[in-house]
């Protein structure tokens, strides 16, 4: 029994030991690089193609009316028969 759980604690050692770094940790350098790739630069551009307030209100108004009156289906048969 004890030889099992010497193998276990080692298999654990050596798969937990892929997930260590290299860098200290509580450096802080992951969250404000995290931080920095979500902060829209302002000197960015402003409109985009499709991204306008009109753009949007169509694109909503199309699929609310989807709903309303969908496209008919069509039966096919793969055999030829009728029904």
């Amino acid at each position: 029994m004890k030889t099992l759980t010497t193998m276990f604690a080692a298999s654990c050692l050596i798969v937990l030991g892929g997930c260590a770094t290299r860098t200290p940790s509580g450096t802080g350098s992951t969250v404000r690089a995290i931080m920095a790739s979500q902060i829209i630069a302002p000197e960015a551009a402003q409109t985009r193609a499709g991204s306008d307030a009109g753009t949007a209100i169509l694109a909503y108004k199309n699929y609310q009316g989807s709903f309303a009156a969908p496209a008919p289906q069509v039966e096919i048969s793969i055999f030829g028969g009728k029904k």
